[in-house]
């Protein structure tokens, strides 16, 4: 494969830390501007059906419910903390995980140079760098997250108390972090992992332009939030106004005893649907900034 195909398909160059912070800064801004309007309706859609007890049917009467009660600008509350947010989150995420990747590559310490054993050539560097963009992405998004929910259940992260900071208002601001944390490392690792390995199994088709950034937003980081998608839930249920405590743990379980294993997994169809759009779009940007930034 040639220098120009593995520059255009790959999502870490081989360029110093400093670098490859650089790219993953401006790759990940590129990202955060397309993908929150690409998939705002199915966001919304899916908060509501996760965190609003007025909506406790389908994807499709949700959606019919949303845009009976609010028309179709109803499907958009809520984009404005997401805009404001996305594109700094991506940015600091990707630039976290090329960061920190190239650093551990850089580190000439065996066990976090060579790939892990038994695993076919996947790279400790993977999967720190995953962790490291969702610690990045935790800290960025959470915030935001908790005005958008609030915002589409119909609540205020207001207190009343006019603003002076202190911790606790600043725990309130953080309100749903662990189960951020925990749906990030689950979904961005699981992410990463999977374009590492299509990035060595096909590296000819993820080197397409667009194509292969589709593929990688739209296939792998869909199935990354198949399999974080109950962290979601938790997340979303926590910064609703409904007063949800506890540990994950247990509220996982309690949403097991309420609704059954299936609850786990709620919304996930337009979860999925704006997984698809949005991350694919985005995807195909990042990748098309990132061959275009290297040139």
């Amino acid at each position: 494969m040639s220098d120009e195909k593995r520059r255009a398909g790959d999502m870490v160059g081989k360029g110093s830390a400093w670098a490859e912070l650089f790219y993953g800064s401006l790759s990940g801004m590129a990202f955060g501007l397309i993908s929150p309007v690409a998939g705002q309706p199915f966001d919304f859609i899916k908060t509501k059906m996760q965190a609003d007890p007025k909506y406790q049917g389908g994807a499709l009467s949700t959606a019919r419910g949303v845009i009976s009660a609010e028309g179709l600008r109803g499907l958009y509350r809520g984009l404005s903390p997401i805009l404001a947010s996305t594109g700094v989150q991506k940015t600091v995420l990707f630039a976290a995980y090329a960061g920190s990747r190239r650093v551990v590559e850089e580190s000439e310490v065996d066990m976090l140079v060579n790939p892990i054993p038994g695993s076919h050539g996947l790279r400790p560097s993977i999967l720190i760098g995953g962790v490291m963009a969702a610690a990045a992405r935790t800290v960025v998004e959470t915030p935001f997250e908790l005005a958008k929910v609030r915002w589409q259940t119909g609540g205020s992260i207001y207190t009343g108390k006019g603003f002076q900071p202190s911790w606790a208002q600043l725990t309130e601001l953080y309100t749903g972090a662990p189960q951020t944390f925990y749906r990030a490392a689950l979904m961005l690792g699981s992410f990463f992992v999977m374009v590492d390995y299509t990035e060595r199994l096909a590296p000819d088709l993820m080197a397409v332009p667009l194509l292969g950034g589709f593929i990688k937003g739209g296939v792998c980081a869909t199935i990354g939030w198949g399999l974080a998608w109950p962290f979601e839930v938790a997340k979303s249920l926590v910064q609703s106004n409904q007063g949800v405590r506890g540990s994950t743990l247990t509220i996982l379980g309690d949403i097991v005893r309420r609704s059954g294993p299936a609850g786990l997994w709620r919304g996930f169809l337009p979860g999925a649907m704006r997984s698809i759009v949005a991350n694919g779009a985005g995807m195909a940007v990042y990748q098309l900034t990132q061959a275009t930034a290297r040139g």
